[in-house]
C-alpha cells in the first residue's frame, strides 16, 4: 500500500471496486446464461404458439399438431425468459449453502402465455379435454426442469471460469443498486490514533502492561496537546500587543534617536542610519530588525509610509491561517464523521464482534465513553484553532510565518506520532483491523454540509482580518511613522548649566551607493592611516602623547586653540614648500585636514583654498587657521565676517592688526577712492542674511525683521554713514560697531568716525588705536617683562623696540612722530 494513501480513501476505492466487479460479474453471467438458454428459448417461443393453437383447435373441436423443435427463424430474447439474482447467488455462497437450495436463475413466461394456457386447459369438456391439457402441461415441465439443469451446469462452469466473489465483509454488505439513486455510501474508518483505544479495549487479548501503557499513552498525547494549547496562549509566548510597540517607538524617537552621542563619524544620527538600514550600526539594532520585519511585512520602501495595495506579509498571513484552519477543519469533520459512524452501530449490555474487527453490538458504556473522548478531542482542537490563530497572527516576520504553520500541523499529529512510535504493536494491530463503517451521504446533505463549511471557513478567515492581521498592518505602519516619520537629520544635547537643550542640524543621508562611496574626512584619515601610513604617524590624524593629550586634543574649541596660537603664517610654504618651522609636525593634521575639505586630500595652496575663507561652512575654519594670511586675518580692512578667534584666526594676527592699527588714520574708509574695499564692504553685507539664518535660525522676512532689508541694501550703498541709522545688530543686539564675538568682527575698524572712536574719552577696545592719539595705552599688557612705560623707558626700550614703543608709549618714549598724523586726531 502506498505510504500517502490515508484508510478513507483506501476503503474507498475498495468499495469502487467491488461495485465494478459486481457489474461486470452480473454482465458476463447473463451473457454466459442467455447464450446457453438460446435454443430453449426459441423452444419456449414453438410451445407457446402450440398453446395458442391448442386453444382454438379446442374450439373448433380438432387439434393441430405443430413441431416444438427450436425454429432458426423464430429466434427469441432469452433476456426476456432468463433473471439472474446475483447478490442472492452471493449470499449463498458466502453461507456455503448449495445453489440448488437457493435459486438464482429463474425462467418467467409472460402473462398472456400462462393465461392462455389455463384459458384452453379450462375450456375443453370430458376425457379428450383433458388428456391435451395434461399433454400440454407435460411439455411445458419437461422443457423448463431441462433449462434449469442446463443453467445450473453452466453457472458452475463459470465458476470454474470466474473464479469466487472476494472476501467475506463485501458479501454481507447489500448492493449498491438497492441505495437510493441520490445516496452514497461513505467508508468511515478509524485512524490510527490513541483516541480509538477505548473501542477495542478488553479485546485485545493483550497483557497488563500494555494495557496500562495504552492508556498512559492516550492520556500523555491529550495532555500534550492540551500543554501547547496553554503555552501558545500564553503572555510570555505570544509577547505583548505588537500595538504596544508604538508607546515603545515613541519613547526610542523622543530619547536616544536624537542623541548627539549617538551621531557617526559622518555627522549622521542614529535615527537616519536605522531607518535607513545601515549595516555597519551596532546600536539601536533591534528597532532596525523591527523596521526591516514591518517593511518586508506591509511591502515597504524604506522611505515609505503608506501601505501599498498588495502587502505580501498580509497575504502570506491569511494563507497560512486559511491552512491552519482548513487542517482543524478536516479534524472536526473527522470527529463528527466517526460520531455518525459508531452511533449506527446496534447497542446492548456488552460489546459483541461479529468477526475480528467488525462490530455486532457495542456496550452503552464503552459508546458514551467513545462519545465523551471524541467531543473531548473536538475540544481540544477548538482551543488549538485559537491559539494557532493568535499566534500566527502576532508573528511578523514574513519568513517565519510558513515555518510557524508548519509547526503547528506537528502538534495535530501528536496523537498519530505517539500511535505509531509508542503504542504497544498488539493494540495497534486491534486497532488497524477495525473496519470502516459506511454512513449513507445524499445529495441534500452533501449541499447543506458545503454550505455550512463554506460559511464557517469564511467567518474563521473574517475573524482574524478583522481583530488581528488587519489591526497588525495599521500598528506597523504607525510604528514605522514614530520610529522614522517626520525630521530626521537633527541631533540634541542637553546643557545643564544654562538649562536649555542645544541642538544641530546632521547631515542627510541621500543614498546607499552614495554612502558607501562618500569619503568624510575622519573616514579616509582611518582609511590611509590602516593601510598608508606607520603607526602613530600621519598627515590627516593629530596622535596624542597620552590619554590625557588625546582627550584635550578631542574636546579643545577653536576658540581655545587660537588663543594661545603664537603663529600668523601660511603653512603652505612649510609643507609644499622647502621652509620648515620647529612646529609643523603639530600643524600637520590641521594643514592636509584643510586641504582635504577644500578638494585636495594631497595637499593644496592657500590660494586654492581662499575661496573657503569668508565661508560659512564650520570646515572653513581650519582653512583660516593654516592659512590666516590668505585670508586677511591680519588686515584692519578685510571682510569681517567671521574673522574671529573661534573661527580659525590666530590671537597673533589679531595683535599685528592691532599693531598696524595704530599707524593708520583715524577716519571712515572712502569707498569712492577704494573700490576694492568696496567690494569687501558688500560681501560682508550680502553674507549676513544667510549668516544669520544657518546660524542663528532666524527668518529675516518675519514682521519684526521686516525693515532690515532694507537696511542691508542701504548700508551697502552709502557705507559707514548707513551705521547711523541703526546702530544695533537686530539679530545679536550688539553694536555694529563692536562687531559680534561669534559672527563678525568690529565694524569700528572700517568707520572709526562714525561709531565715534575719534571723540571717546577713554578709547574702547574695538576701536582702533590710531584714534587714542599721541597717548600711553591705557591697559599695558600683562605678558610683558615690564609692567608700565616708565619702567619701559627707564629700561632702555623705547630706543630698542621703537614699533612696540610708539603702540604702547607713545608719550612717554617721545615717539608721536611715528603715528599717523603725528598721533593728531581730527
Amino acid at each position: 500500500m502506498a505510504t500517502g494513501l490515508s484508510a478513507v480513501k483506501l476503503e474507498k476505492a475498495i468499495m469502487n471496486l467491488e461495485a465494478r466487479l459486481r457489474e461486470e460479474f452480473r454482465k458476463d453471467l447473463a451473457r454466459q446464461v442467455a447464450k446457453q438458454m438460446q435454443p430453449y428459448a426459441q423452444q419456449m417461443k414453438a410451445l407457446r404458439s402450440q398453446v395458442t393453437g391448442l386453444s382454438s383447435s379446442v374450439e373448433s373441436k380438432s387439434i393441430p399438431c405443430h413441431s416444438v423443435e427450436p425454429n432458426a427463424g423464430n429466434e427469441a430474447d432469452a433476456a426476456d425468459f432468463v433473471q439472474v439474482d446475483l447478490d442472492r447467488m452471493l449470499e449463498g455462497e458466502a453461507h456455503d449453502q448449495k445453489p440448488q437450495a437457493q435459486p438464482f436463475v429463474s425462467i418467467e413466461l409472460d402473462d398472456s402465455f400462462e393465461e392462455k394456457g389455463s384459458a384452453s386447459l379450462s375450456v375443453g369438456t370430458g376425457a379428450g379435454g383433458a388428456a391435451r391439457a395434461g399433454a400440454v402441461q407435460e411439455v411445458v415441465r419437461e422443457v423448463a426442469q431441462a433449462a434449469m439443469e442446463h443453467h445450473q451446469a453452466t453457472i458452475e462452469s463459470l465458476d470454474d471460469e470466474l473464479g469466487k466473489p472476494g472476501e467475506e465483509k463485501y458479501l454481507k454488505e447489500r448492493s449498491l443498486g438497492s441505495l437510493p439513486g441520490d445516496v452514497v455510501e461513505e467508508p468511515v474508518a478509524f485512524l490510527e490514533t490513541a483516541w480509538n483505544l477505548v473501542l477495542v479495549l478488553g479485546h485485545t487479548d493483550s497483557g497488563q502492561l500494555d494495557l496500562a501503557i495504552a492508556c498512559f499513552l492516550w492520556l500523555a498525547s491529550g495532555l500534550m496537546q492540551i500543554s501547547f494549547f496553554l503555552i501558545l496562549l500564553s503572555e510570555d509566548f505570544l509577547g505583548e500587543p505588537f500595538g504596544k510597540q508604538v508607546e515603545v517607538a515613541k519613547a526610542w524617537r523622543e530619547s536616544i534617536a536624537h542623541d548627539f552621542k549617538h551621531m557617526d563619524l559622518g555627522d549622521e544620527s542614529l535615527v537616519s542610519r536605522v531607518c535607513r538600514g545601515d549595516g555597519t550600526l551596532i546600536l539601536s539594532t533591534p528597532q532596525m530588525q523591527m523596521l526591516d520585519q514591518i517593511n518586508a511585512f506591509i511591502g515597504l520602501g524604506k522611505a515609505d509610509f503608506e501601505a501599498p495595495y498588495f502587502q505580501p506579509g498580509v497575504l502570506l498571513c491569511m494563507m497560512c491561517i486559511l491552512l491552519w484552519c482548513l487542517y482543524l477543519l478536516n479534524e472536526f469533520r473527522q470527529v463528527v464523521f466517526s460520531l455518525e459512524a459508531v452511533s449506527q452501530l446496534p447497542r446492548g449490555p456488552r460489546t459483541q464482534w461479529r468477526r475480528r474487527g467488525s462490530f455486532q453490538t457495542i456496550s452503552y458504556g464503552r459508546f458514551a465513553i467513545y462519545c465523551f473522548m471524541r467531543l473531548s478531542r473536538f475540544m481540544i482542537a477548538v482551543g488549538l484553532l485559537y491559539a494557532g490563530v493568535q499566534w500566527l497572527a502576532g508573528t511578523i516576520s514574513i519568513t517565519e510565518l510558513i515555518l510557524n504553520a508548519v509547526a503547528l500541523s506537528a502538534v495535530l499529529q501528536i496523537d498519530e506520532m505517539v500511535f505509531a512510535a509508542l503504542m504497544p504493536k498488539k493494540i495497534q494491530i486491534c486497532i488497524q483491523d477495525l473496519e470502516a463503517i459506511k454512513v449513507p451521504y445524499s445529495k441534500g446533505r452533501s449541499q447543506a454540509e458545503s454550505i455550512m463549511l463554506l460559511v464557517g471557513i469564511t467567518c474563521l478567515m473574517l475573524w482574524p482580518w478583522m481583530y488581528n492581521v488587519g489591526p497588525l498592518s495599521w500598528d506597523m505602519i504607525e510604528v514605522k511613522r514614530q520610529y522614522c516619520g517626520g525630521t530626521q537629520n537633527f541631533v540634541v544635547a542637553d546643557n545643564q548649566l544654562q538649562g536649555i537643550t542645544a541642538g544641530l542640524v546632521t547631515s542627510e543621508y541621500a543614498d546607499q551607493s552614495d554612502h558607501l562611496n562618500q569619503t568624510s574626512l575622519i573616514r579616509f584619515a582611518v582609511r590611509r592611516h590602516i593601510w598608508q601610513e606607520p603607526l602613530g604617524t600621519s598627515n590627516y590624524i593629530r596622535f596624542g602623547k597620552d590619554r590625557a593629550d588625546f582627550v584635550l586634543a578631542k574636546e579643545i574649541s577653536m576658540y581655545h586653540r587660537n588663543v594661545h596660537d603664537s603663529l600668523c603664517i601660511d603653512f603652505d610654504e612649510i609643507f609644499l614648500g622647502n621652509a620648515t618651522h620647529e612646529l609643523q609636525e603639530f600643524y600637520r593634521p590641521y594643514f592636509y585636514s584643510a586641504s582635504f575639505e577644500a578638494g585636495f586630500p594631497d595637499g593644496a595652496s592657500c590660494a586654492e583654498m581662499a575661496h573657503l575663507c569668508s565661508s560659512l561652512e564650520p570646515s572653513a575654519r581650519l582653512v583660516r587657521h593654516v592659512c590666516p594670511r590668505t585670508c586677511g586675518c591680519h588686515l584692519q580692512h578685510a571682510n569681517p565676517m567671521l574673522k574671529l578667534v573661534g573661527e580659525g584666526c590666530s590671537s597673533a594676527c589679531f595683535t599685528e592688526r592691532d599693531t598696524a592699527m595704530r599707524f593708520t588714520a583715524c577716519e571712515d574708509v572712502d569707498f569712492e577712492e577704494s573700490p576694492h574695499l568696496r567690494e569687501e564692504w558688500e560681501v560682508f553685507w550680502d553674507s549676513y542674511r544667510p549668516l544669520v539664518e544657518q546660524r542663528v535660525g532666524v527668518n529675516l522676512s518675519s514682521p519684526s525683521l521686516s525693515f532690515l532689508p532694507d537696511f542691508l541694501a542701504h548700508v551697502k550703498k552709502v557705507g559707514c554713514p548707513g551705521l547711523d541709522i541703526v546702530t544695533m545688530d537686530p539679530v545679536t543686539r550688539s553694536p555694529w560697531c563692536s562687531g559680534s564675538s561669534l559672527f563678525y568682527a568690529p565694524l569700528a575698524a572700517w568707520c572709526p568716525q562714525t561709531c565715534g572712536c575719534h571723540t571717546s574719552a577713554a578709547l574702547t577696545e574695538w576701536c582702533p588705536r590710531s584714534c587714542e592719539g599721541c597717548k600711553d595705552t591705557a591697559i599695558f599688557p600683562t605678558n610683558l617683562p615690564v609692567s608700565d612705560c616708565a619702567q619701559a623707558h627707564q629700561l632702555g626700550l623705547c630706543e630698542a623696540l621703537p614699533v612696540q614703543a610708539a603702540v604702547l608709549c607713545a608719550a612717554t618714549c617721545d615717539a608721536c612722530s611715528a603715528l599717523y598724523n603725528n598721533g593728531t586726531i581730527v
